[in-house]
């Protein structure tokens, strides 16, 4: 029997496309390019569902879901007897931000970089300008446009690691790095909001982009005659059995704001050897993380400043596994009481993460806001 379910569609910065989404049934969504698209697809999504549920004498639930706003706005009148619309439930951040902006005016604030950091600003804010063109696309993007070039076959064309193996596979490496370098660095330049990120001077930024958008960033805020190196890069290698293993370049034990320690976890388009993407290239940064203290893809004084310091995540998804593994390995033998608070800028969340790692396990808090709201307002405070 066909079922009424309430589907949310909403725009992902991090895929940089429509999500929607039937809350009622587990693990039925989509993506697409336009609202329309993605309620296509996840009309589709929802027969298969359906299907395979009587098929395998599944129980169908009922439609039952309601969204937030339907019960989180009130109506109240004044002594004019005027209504007005009041939204409850929204969290208020300007104390997390208070607290944020102090520790990164003290320096002491590492700032964890992600993809979607790129995304150029909603219409609406008009003030800022930032053409798509110039931005290197998320990696939704990104593995759209590998799956299209190597004819991926199946239908999680989002899926970067297993298209980008596809690709590998059809067309080799050395054209896979080719790509990247040519879709994510050729022609970019930095958004208004990584210049305002490396105006504040964070002594150590990790981050998962390839390019090299952030290091201009701070280039820019020097004159044009200075050649004069402003920050150390630290590029990770994958230290492939059967080849010499690399030791990762450390930050000093106190890192200098003023000439910042950039990490760069998933490699860098100068190194094609440090890229990873694929599925291969996971496995084998799982594998390095149970490293010598030298080899470590994150040196000593890198992983003394995360148990340390507050980390700050933008543009970044924490659904990636690597990135969990990593602030688990750092923890698992901390209280509560040693572990620093975390903060990660996500507009829409996934639920079970939050779950888990916000209310569960208290690892990082959630800042529900738009990166070009959440940034400019940093900004503001901690300058």
């Amino acid at each position: 029997m066909i079922k009424d379910y309430h589907i949310n569609i909403f725009y992902s910065e991090e895929y940089q496309g429509y999500v929607a989404d039937i809350p009622d049934l587990e693990s039925c969504s989509a993506l697409g390019p336009s609202p329309a698209e993605a309620l296509f697809e996840v009309e589709k999504a929802k027969d298969q569902w359906l299907m395979e549920a009587a098929a395998q004498s599944r129980p169908i639930p009922e439609p039952k879901y309601r969204p937030e706003i339907y019960s989180s706005n009130i109506v109240i009148k004044n002594a004019l007897q005027e209504e007005t619309l009041v939204t409850v439930g929204q969290p208020s951040y300007d104390e997390t931000l208070t607290y944020i902006a102090k520790r990164v005016r003290d320096h002491e604030c590492i700032l964890f970089l992600g993809s979607a950091i790129h995304v150029p600003p909603p219409p609406e804010l008009t003030q800022y300008m930032y053409p798509e063109e110039k931005a290197p696309p998320v990696g939704y993007k990104l593995s759209q446009d590998l799956a299209k070039k190597s004819e991926y076959p199946r239908q999680d064309w989002w899926n970067l690691q297993r298209v980008a193996q596809h690709f590998e596979s059809k067309k080799t490496r050395f054209r896979l790095v080719e790509e990247i370098g040519r879709t994510v660095h050729a022609g970019r330049e930095p958004s208004p909001i990584l210049k305002m990120l490396s105006d504040l001077e964070f002594p150590i930024v990790i981050t998962t982009n390839y390019d090299h958008l952030y290091e201009q960033s701070i280039d820019q805020r020097f004159p044009e005659d200075d050649s004069s190196r402003h920050y150390d890069v630290s590029i990770y290698s994958p230290n492939k059995p059967g080849k010499p293993k690399l030791k990762t370049v450390d930050c000093s034990q106190k890192p200098d704001y003023k000439h910042p320690y950039i990490l760069k976890i998933h490699g860098d388009v100068s190194k094609s050897e440090s890229i990873v993407i694929t599925d291969e290239d996971y496995l084998q940064f799982v594998l390095r993380m149970s490293d010598k203290k030298a080899f470590h893809p994150f040196g000593t004084n890198v992983r003394a400043k995360l148990v340390q310091w507050p980390t700050l995540f933008i543009g970044y998804s924490l659904l990636d596994y690597n990135l969990r593994l990593l602030l688990k390995t750092l923890r698992w033998k901390l209280d509560a009481s040693q572990i620093p608070p975390n903060y990660s800028v996500d507009k829409k969340p996934d639920d079970v993460i939050r779950d888990v790692w916000e209310n569960r396990l208290q690892y990082v808090s959630f800042i529900i806001l738009n990166l070009w709201d959440f940034v400019p307002k940093l900004h503001k405070l901690a300058k």
